[in-house]
């Protein structure tokens, strides 16, 4: 008897389905099963206190995360360009230069006499390291011709504040094979991990690294002449 019941509720249930043209009675919504459907549409079902959405509400969602991403980034972007704006602001009162425009060359002719010889650099600069690598010329500690001190072959690594800016590795080998230590410590830079702080503007008016660079050694600026101290790539 009981397994007559059941038949007769399944036929019930195929005439129903029947009836609504070939949709199936879920709750309180159907799926037309004639059509295709992909995604979450597919479920046809979702309970009112659950967590679940539809693919319209998924939709929605990805759309507001995607607009709060690109207000983010428009704001990240205005904060660049507040910056770079500063930066020339600041180039403005200062009166220097476009450090982004390469160093006029100089000519081999308007240079003393004794350095004539010397290597130079694509600009006309003279090339210290390889004058003194080559041989051509033996530095000495002090004017008075004292010794100089022994060669230190220690870098140091100088991290920049800046994202996109390659950081700055000093080579001391190359230094101290043409200067004393005295020359640069401590009046210039104080021998301390962390409390030599300073930026571009700093050596383009002559502080730090500018006491030599862009009078006696190659000036920092110019794309190329960049490249020679900001070497090291963040990762």
């Amino acid at each position: 008897m009981r397994h007559g019941v059941l038949i007769i509720a399944l036929l019930l249930m195929g005439v129903l389905v029947a009836c609504n043209g070939g949709e199936s009675y879920l709750g309180s919504r159907t799926l037309d099963v004639t059509e295709p459907h992909v995604g979450l549409d597919t479920i046809p079902f979702y309970h009112p206190n659950s967590f679940a959405f539809n693919t319209k509400s998924a939709l929605e969602r990805e759309k507001s995360k995607t607009a709060k991403a690109l207000t983010v980034k428009a704001e990240e972007k205005k904060k660049v360009f507040e910056a770079i704006k500063k930066f020339e602001e600041l180039g403005e009162l200062s009166g220097m230069p476009d450090p982004w425009v390469p160093p006029m060359p100089i000519d081999n002719s308007d240079m003393p006499e004794a350095i004539r010889r010397l290597p130079v650099d694509e600009y006309g600069y003279v090339d210290w390291t390889a004058a003194v690598e080559g041989g051509m010329i033996r530095p000495k500690g002090t004017i008075v011709g004292s010794d100089p001190d022994d060669v230190m072959d220690l870098d140091i690594l100088f991290k920049v504040n800046d994202a996109l800016m390659a950081n700055v590795l000093f080579s001391h080998k190359i230094h101290t094979s043409l200067l004393s230590c005295n020359n640069c410590h401590p009046s210039i830079f104080i021998p301390r991990k962390g409390v030599n702080v300073f930026n571009m503007y700093d050596v383009w008016k002559g502080e730090y690294c500018g006491k030599c660079h862009g009078k006696v050694a190659f000036q920092a600026k110019g794309f190329e002449n960049c490249q020679r101290c900001h070497s090291v790539k963040k990762r």
